[in-house]
């Protein structure tokens, strides 16, 4: 399952290409040990969700499957 976090220290993020001028979307970055952390775009120093990479890929499939 997802968690929460604080980030430590300043990885790479990048922001989604379907993001909207306003801002409007959320950063992710891969992590070591196979985990996907992302978070607010306009909340950068608020908290991170983390996934697997399992979760992550479940994630994915469901959006996309809501966008069909």
């Amino acid at each position: 399952m997802a968690t929460l976090s604080r980030e430590t220290h300043a990885p790479t993020w990048r922001r989604s290409t379907y993001s909207s001028v306003q801002g409007n979307c959320v950063e992710v970055v891969g992590r070591p040990a196979r985990v996907v952390a992302v978070r607010d775009s306009k909340q950068r120093g608020c908290a991170v969700l983390r996934f697997t990479d399992r979760e992550w890929t479940h994630l994915l499939v469901a959006l996309v499957g809501q966008r069909s």
